[in-house]
């Protein structure tokens, strides 16, 4: 069996989980692709019925009102993706667990442009070793434990945002709702559906649930840690979920 370098074998897990989620992604384009879109162009579900509409007349001899029913045709037209979910799936946590066994020590430094290296020390990661099992026990055997956790940079959360604006728009204060009204915590910009499903699985169905489950400190570090997001991005969310229903500090 021939030795890895152990900075490669720690790097695999990791490739291998960017590696899924891509082509997870291209599963979801590829639906998107084939069943909503043809030449381009929205694919469209379409049905043609009836309803029936009263008209109210008078008659012109005898003065006396009376109501016709009369069927009147009329269609409809959806988008399929409107109908039909694309099929999506991200990886929020991985848990790996191996062995690998040292077959010989190696170095290098640590370069910097601004760090002496002095200061940065050397890395292990041209170490060469082997997968083995977790049950073998030597001094030249480590067994090894990573988690893989999920989290969006501040930048791309904030991109996120900014697009969901543009799709669907920022109410202004005249258009917001009234507090007694629920809004539906997918309102709130910068959240999306795929939070909000994630948010509804706790319970949170609604903007003012929201603003009540992170309504402390301690409740706005355990949403973060939860939905696995910073506790900056929640307390971003409360503020556009108070000027969704008119609240004021």
């Amino acid at each position: 069996m021939r030795p890895y370098q152990l900075g490669q074998l720690f790097a695999l897990p990791l490739q291998s989980a960017i590696r899924a989620q891509n082509l997870a992604l291209q599963e979801t384009i590829s639906f998107i692709e084939q069943f909503g879109l043809e030449k381009g162009l929205a694919k469209t579900f379409r049905f043609v019925a009836e309803r029936v509409i009263e008209k109210r007349i008078v008659d012109p001899k005898t003065g006396i009102p009376e109501t016709q029913l009369k069927a009147q045709p009329f269609e409809v037209s959806i988008p399929l993706l409107a109908l039909v979910s694309p099929p999506s799936m991200n990886l929020q946590e991985v848990n790996v667990e191996f062995g690998v066994e040292i077959v010989e020590l190696k170095t290098e430094p640590i370069k910097s442009a601004v760090i002496p290296s002095a200061v940065l020390g050397s890395s292990l990661a041209p170490t060469l070793c082997l997968f083995t099992s977790l049950g073998q026990v030597n001094p030249t055997t480590m067994k090894v434990n990573m988690k893989i956790a999920r989290e969006t940079p501040e930048g791309m959360a904030r991109l996120g945002d900014v697009l969901v604006d543009l799709l669907s728009g920022r109410p202004s204060e005249t258009e917001a709702p009234s507090i007694k009204t629920p809004v539906p915590v997918e309102r709130v910009p910068g959240i999306g559906t795929e939070m909000a499903n994630l948010l509804k699985t706790k319970g949170i169905l609604t903007v003012q649930d929201f603003l009540s489950a992170t309504e402390t400190s301690e409740k706005v570090r355990d949403s973060a840690r939860t939905l696995g997001v910073s506790e900056k991005r929640i307390a971003e969310w409360r503020e556009k979920a108070r000027l969704l229903i008119g609240l004021k500090e």
